[in-house]
Parts: structure tokens; C-alpha cells; sequence
């Protein structure tokens, strides 16, 4: 039979449970908002483009809402060059901005390259660990990727591009919702860069 001060005890170790439950349950519901918050504002560019659209700034909004909705303050969205086999860093949020933008580097290099070659998303929780991992760009730059989420950007089987988020500002590696979330931005950003392609298309070659 337990003593007072051992029901005591008990109550304070399971309220202090439920208090560390709440919390995490307000973290998942901030961060469900994040995502529904990120989507739309995705959505709603997507809906907005015109021949007027200025696609930089569509693509910076792109890589915003994605680095929204996973919680992330760093990350890239890299576009396929095929004249010249490249990859190209159109724009990049976080500590390595001005060095990266225009960076190129050949379309099979790293993580990046394996994910438009295989037209495959991946997550890596620690990148040093990885075999596709190059470090070229972080020597570059002077940066530390830690993990990322990296995501083709296809319009069916075409690859335009890759977009990626790197390093979680929770310092936890990323989940597998994150990826998934990555997976449906990556759908919408891959549509609102072709609708910008035809857009532009239709402006260049009238019927």
C-alpha cells in the first residue's frame, strides 16, 4: 500500500506527464497551422500567376511556404539546366544566400543529383553518413548540413528541378511527415513552375 508521500509523488510525476503531453500536442497543432498556412499561400500563388507574374518571385515564395511548412530556416530550390547538364541554385534562403545563388554544379552531383536522376524524394537524418553525400557545396559556402529533406520537382516524367530543406531549426532531424509535406509542396511548386513555363510560352509564341 503506498504511503502519502508516495501518492504524492505519483501525482506530481503524472501531472508533470500531462503537462509534457500538452505541450507536444500544442507543438503538433502549431505546426499543423504552419503546413495548412504554407499550402495556401502556395495555392494562392499558384492561382495568381499571369503573364505579368515575376516567376523569381514565384519561386522564392515557393521555397518559403516550403521551409514554412517543415520547419526549417534553410533551403534551396535548384533548377535542372539541361543544355548544360547543371544544376543551378535559382534561389536559397538562410546563412549560405549570397553565395549560392547561380551556383551550379553537374545534375548527378550529391544528394541533389540522386534525387532528380531517380526522380525519387529522400530524407537523410545524418548526411555525413550518406553515400550520396558531397560536400562541395557546404565547402563552397562555408556551411554544415546536417539533415535534409530533398524533393524532385517533375512535370510527369520530365525533371525541372529539386527543392531541399535543410537543417530543422528544432535540432532534431527531420520525420517522415515532413517529407511527406515536402512531397505535396514539391506537387504544387512543380505545377505553379509549368503553369509559369506556359504562361511565358504562350506570351513568346502566340497562336
Amino acid at each position: 500500500m503506498q504511503t502519502e508521500s508516495q501518492v504524492i509523488r505519483t501525482l506530481r510525476e503524472e501531472n508533470i506527464r500531462l503537462k509534457e503531453e500538452i505541450h507536444q500536442l500544442r507543438t503538433e497543432n502549431d505546426r499543423l497551422h504552419q503546413v495548412i498556412h504554407a499550402l495556401n499561400t502556395l495555392q494562392y500563388q499558384i492561382d495568381a500567376i499571369t503573364p505579368q507574374t515575376d516567376v523569381f518571385t514565384l519561386i522564392h515564395n515557393i521555397l518559403v511556404a516550403a521551409l514554412e511548412a517543415v520547419g526549417s530556416e534553410n533551403g534551396s530550390l535548384i533548377l535542372l539546366d539541361d543544355e548544360n547538364n547543371e544544376l543551378v541554385f535559382v534561389d536559397v534562403i538562410g546563412a549560405s544566400f549570397p553565395d549560392l545563388i547561380g551556383y551550379r554544379m553537374p545534375s548527378q552531383e550529391g544528394i541533389a543529383g540522386w534525387v532528380i536522376t531517380n526522380k525519387q524524394p529522400t530524407l537523410v537524418d545524418t548526411v555525413s553518413l550518406d553515400p550520396r553525400w558531397s560536400p562541395l557545396v557546404d565547402e563552397t559556402v562555408g556551411f554544415h548540413t546536417a539533415s535534409l529533406i530533398a524533393v524532385p520537382l517533375l512535370d510527369g516524367q520530365r525533371p525541372l528541378g529539386v527543392i531541399e530543406a535543410v537543417n530543422p531549426t528544432s535540432g532534431e532531424p527531420f520525420r517522415e511527415n515532413d517529407l511527406d509535406t515536402m512531397i505535396l509542396v514539391a506537387r504544387l511548386a512543380s505545377l505553379a513552375l509549368i503553369r509559369a513555363e506556359n504562361t511565358t510560352a504562350d506570351i513568346t509564341n502566340p497562336s
